[in-house]
C-alpha cells in the first residue's frame, strides 16, 4: 500500500523508513557500507510482518532522525512532529520520506561543535634552518580498522594541514613563501568525499572532489598552488603541493579504502633568482601543523571511531 497522509502506519512503511529504503535511518546511523554508516549501536529494530507498530517504536524512529539531524546540523521537520503516547494512532507524516533523503544526502557532514579537533599529533614539526630547494613531509593517520576509518569520515571527520612561516629575515623570496602558505593557500582539509583549502586563490591543481573514498594505494595530487603573487613574479614557479594515499581495503571490507591515510606536503623552491643578494635562501621558522577532527558524542551514542594514532613518515629539507 502506498504511504500517504491519513493512512495508519503499516509494518512495511515503518520498516522501509528504518531499514529498507535506499536512504534509511539504520543505514545512516548504524554499520552501513561505504560512505554510509556512523557505527552507532542503538539502531532501530524492525517490526515483524503483521505486527502493530507501537508508539514507542515510532518515537525511537523520530529520535534517531533528530539525533542525525542535530549531529549534521541539518534542517528537517518530521522529528519535531511530537512524541506519541501509548495508544495514540500512528498516522502518516507527509515529510518523513523527504527528510530521511535529506539526512542521507548530508550524511558525511557534521556541525563544527560536534567535532573535536586534536592538534597534539605526532608529526607536527617546525623547521628552523634555511633551505634553497625543497621541504617535504609525509604524515600518516591510522585507525583501528577499515570500519573505524569509515565511521570517522562518514560522521564528518577530517584531517587538516596548515603551513606557516615566521621569524624570517626581510628577503623577498621568504616573504613570497609566507604569502603563498598563509594567505593564498591557507588550511587544507580532507573529508570523506571532498577536500578544501581556505586561501584566497584558486590552486592550479584543484581536486576538491577528492576525499578519503577516492584514494588509491599510490599518491594522487589533490592541490597544487604556485607563488609569485606579491610584487615578485619571478617566484611564480615555486609551489606547495598536497598528495594523499590509502593503504588498500582493510579486511573488514564494507567499502573502506584502508585504515591508514598518508599525506605528503611538498614545498618546492624551483624559481630562478632575480640576481639580488641571498634571495635564493628561505629562512625562518617553517611550521607544518597537522590535526584531525574526530566526531564526538554530543548526539552520537557511542565513540565508534575509537583510538587514532598519527606518525611522521618522513621529512626532508634541502
Amino acid at each position: 500500500m502506498a504511504y500517504q497522509t491519513g493512512d495508519n502506519i503499516l509494518d512495511d512503511h515503518y520498516n522501509a523508513f528504518a531499514n529498507s529504503n535506499t536512504n534509511n535511518i539504520n543505514k545512516i546511523w548504524g554499520q552501513g557500507t561505504g560512505n554510509y554508516g556512523y557505527g552507532q549501536s542503538n539502531t532501530i529494530d524492525t517490526v515483524d510482518v503483521g505486527d502493530t507498530v507501537q508508539a514507542s517504536q515510532w518515537n525511537t524512529l523520530l529520535s534517531r532522525m533528530r539525533s542525525i539531524a542535530d549531529h549534521q546540523e541539518t534542517g528537517i521537520t518530521t522529528a519535531d512532529s511530537g512524541q506519541l503516547a501509548t495508544g495514540d494512532i500512528i498516522a502518516a507524516i507527509s515529510t518523513i520520506d523527504a527528510d530521511i533523503t535529506t539526512l542521507g544526502n548530508a550524511r558525511t557532514t557534521a556541525a563544527s561543535g560536534n567535532l573535536s579537533v586534536s592538534s597534539d599529533v605526532t608529526g607536527t614539526r617546525t623547521f628552523t634552518g634555511s633551505w634553497t630547494s625543497s621541504t617535504v613531509q609525509e604524515w600518516k593517520i591510522t585507525f583501528a580498522g577499515g570500519d573505524e576509518a569509515r565511521y570517522f569520515f562518514n560522521a564528518g571527520g577530517y584531517v587538516q594541514w596548515a603551513g606557516t612561516l615566521a621569524s624570517f629575515t626581510d628577503r623577498e623570496k621568504t616573504k613570497d613563501w609566507e604569502n603563498l602558505l598563509e594567505t593564498r593557500f591557507g588550511t587544507f582539509k580532507m573529508f570523506a568525499d571532498t577536500s578544501s583549502e581556505s586561501g584566497n586563490a584558486t590552486p592550479a591543481t584543484n581536486n576538491t572532489s577528492t576525499g578519503y573514498y577516492d584514494l588509491g594505494t599510490g599518491y594522487s595530487t589533490i592541490f597544487k598552488m604556485f607563488g609569485g603573487q606579491l610584487t615578485y613574479d619571478y617566484y611564480d614557479d615555486n609551489f606547495v603541493q598536497i598528495e594523499a594515499k590509502a593503504n588498500g581495503e582493510h579486511g573488514d571490507a564494507r567499502g573502506n579504502v584502508g585504515e591508514q591515510v598518508t599525506l605528503k606536503v611538498t614545498l618546492s623552491d624551483v624559481a630562478a633568482d632575480d640576481g639580488a643578494s641571498n634571495t635564493d635562501q628561505v629562512d625562518g621558522n617553517l611550521k607544518f601543523a597537522w590535526a584531525y577532527a574526530k566526531p564526538n558524542t554530543n548526539f552520537l551514542n557511542n565513540d565508534a571511531v575509537g583510538s587514532i594514532t598519527t606518525a611522521e613518515v618522513s621529512q626532508s629539507q634541502s
